[in-house]
């Protein structure tokens, strides 16, 4: 409403413009009639006045607009007055000009209340009584307009005549034009409610499809409850919120989750379930509306509360699949803050931050159980290196003829024997390095890496395989330097792998290609081969614990974590791998890393 006066008073301002100026050119049109009988002077500088002060209400328009209200109503006890001048400028109570009061009547009844547009029509009809009086008893003199009056002074009786028909006249119009403008205002007031409503229906449901959005972007669990109070408080524009989870026990709240509240506020600590009659009748599946903390007899810290600033809360249940999970509480500074429409809208969260929060608790228990699978892994393999070494070490000596000559069927037992063993090495030192990179088991020192470097040391150990094999080996490498951030190890092991595959599984007389080059930001490298290729439904597994492709199975021995390493180096240093292959063809990896700074 008041936006609609400010608008209408901006509007009055560009009308007094046009009234100015038209003051302005009907004077020069009575002179021009009538020459110096008029009071010209008077009123001429009447409408430079009327423009003058018009520019000081738009300047204060412009600078004061927590005033625009005020302003809207100076600027008819100023137009009053000047037209007051006018009018007795030009016949007092017999002027023409007197059908502009009626004008300026029925404007004051549209922009204002019927008790202010009352006040504005009778100083009006004083002001034109006064200007009568004084007329009459010669304080003033008399000045009609030429052609308009044909007598000096009117009588006291015709006087009053005119002045009665004018007020009459006003009083018509006012409870006309105030009649009008009350269902006029209903109306626009009831427009503006709906619109209101609907503005804030949209917002709310934006807002809950952004929390929702926010909430499920995350598995952390801590960070998706504090986006939930977050969103909450920002959203309803209230103190604070918190979020509550029941304990293994089901008798105890504790605060899991706030935004807004003090660090003296929190301390106290969790909720008995027992001792807080307002959480108990939440968790039991419905909404519960404090209007008064200090009143309420349903809290347990209804001190602390109050000392906070918190004169009202509503507690919501966090249900999830017919259980309730904790609750969900919006606080605010004033009384009786919350309406039906913030309840709903609450619950309505609720339920998105009860799915949200499951989900991060869900994902919570994955990754300890994964911790602890790596844990035992490590530990296992760990444990399985000395034995493993020391049947190594056996072997050797046996097929070397330490232990006594052995006859050809013992001596292939024993070479079959070291091949299994040099396969569960393989196997442990897999089982070890991807350990101890899912759960950073071990210390790495993170540093710049030189790729040709990496590829030089892998080159000189698969050379021999490749000499043998007669495979042509082409390397693409830019000549500028090659660095990324990364731990020397896991980098070299990464990129061996790759390099390695590429060898193990390319036949006789075929061809491997190694391409690395700068892309923007990122280093791109691929390793090519005319290999025994992937099939298109091995693809998605590839990266797979202990997944093989199945013609990979029958051809060549392998322990399936290699790839897997890969993918858990290429992410650990925020880079990407992809992989195109085509059976009987040959495949291409391509790894993308950051560029060191």
């Amino acid at each position: 409403m008041a936006l609609e006066i400010v608008a209408r008073g901006a509007w009055l301002i560009k009308l007094r413009w046009l009234a100015g100026i038209a003051v302005l050119l009907g004077t020069c049109g009575v002179w021009l009639v009538v020459g110096s009988r008029a009071p010209i002077v008077p009123m001429f500088a009447v409408g430079l006045a009327i423009l003058f002060y018009n520019w000081l209400f738009f300047q204060l328009y412009k600078h004061r607009p927590q005033h625009q209200m005020r302003l809207a109503s100076a600027q008819f006890l100023t137009d009053w007055g000047a037209l007051t001048i006018l009018v007795h400028y030009t016949g007092g109570v017999a002027s023409p000009l007197l059908f502009f009061y009626v004008f300026h009547v029925i404007i004051a009844s549209i922009l204002f209340s019927p008790r202010i547009a009352a006040i504005h029509a009778a100083i009006g009809v004083m002001l034109v009584g006064t200007v009568t009086l004084c007329e009459i008893s010669g304080l003033l003199p008399h000045l009609p307009v030429p052609g308009f009056e044909s007598v000096d002074l009117l009588s006291a009786p015709e006087a009053g005549q005119r002045y009665f028909f004018f007020g009459l006249t006003v009083l018509v119009v006012y409870l006309l034009s105030s009649s009008m403008a009350k269902r006029l205002w209903a109306r626009t007031r009831q427009v503006i409610e709906q619109r209101n409503q609907t503005q804030a229906a949209l917002y709310r449901t934006r807002s809950l499809n952004e929390i929702a959005i926010a909430a499920t972007s995350s598995l952390e669990l801590n960070l998706v409850m504090e986006t939930i109070t977050k969103s909450v408080v920002q959203t309803m524009s209230i103190k604070a919120s918190s979020i509550r989870l029941l304990d293994d026990s089901g008798d105890t709240l504790a605060i899991n989750a706030s935004y807004g509240l003090s660090e003296a506020y929190l301390a106290k600590g969790a909720v008995q379930v027992v001792d807080s009659p307002v959480d108990a009748m939440a968790l039991q599946g419905s909404p519960i509306r404090i209007p008064d903390v200090a009143k309420s007899e349903l809290l347990q810290y209804p001190a602390q509360m109050l000392e906070e600033g918190i004169q009202s809360l509503v507690v919501v249940p966090l249900v999830l699949r017919d259980k309730t999970i904790g609750v969900l509480r919006a606080y605010c500074s004033k009384k009786t803050h919350f309406s039906d429409d913030d309840v709903d809208f609450l619950s309505a969260l609720a339920g998105q931050g009860a799915i949200a929060i499951e989900n991060a608790r869900s994902y919570t228990d994955l990754q300890a159980l994964e911790v602890a699978k790596s844990k035992f892994v490590y530990v296992v393999a760990h444990e399985l290196k000395s034995p493993v070494a020391g049947a190594t070490s056996s072997l050797s000596l046996l097929s070397e003829g330490y232990a006594g000559e052995l006859s050809d069927q013992q001596l292939q037992l024993v070479n079959r024997a070291q091949r299994r063993i040099a396969s569960l090495s393989a196997l442990l030192q897999d089982l070890l390095a991807l350990g101890a990179m899912q759960e950073k088991l071990v210390h790495k020192k993170i540093e710049p890496l030189s790729i040709s470097q990496a590829l030089k040391a892998v080159t000189e150990r698969v050379q021999p395989t490749i000499e043998t094999k007669g495979l042509e080996l082409t390397m693409d490498v830019a000549s500028e330097p090659l660095t990324v951030l990364g731990q020397k190890d896991d980098f070299e092991r990464m990129v061996g792998n790759l390099f390695e595959n590429a060898v193990k599984y390319t036949p006789t007389k075929g061809a491997v290609k190694v391409l690395v080059r700068h892309d923007g930001d990122m280093i791109e490298m691929e390793f090519t081969d005319t290999g025994i290729g992937i099939a298109p439904e091995a693809l998605p597994k590839l990266f797979e614990e202990f997944y093989r492709a199945p013609n990979a199975r029958q051809s060549i021995e392998g322990t399936g974590l290699g790839l897997a390493l890969v993918k858990r180096i290429v992410d650990s240093m925020k880079g990407t791998i992809s992989v195109q292959s085509e059976v009987n063809k040959g495949t291409t990896f391509t790894v993308r890393l950051p560029k060191a700074p």
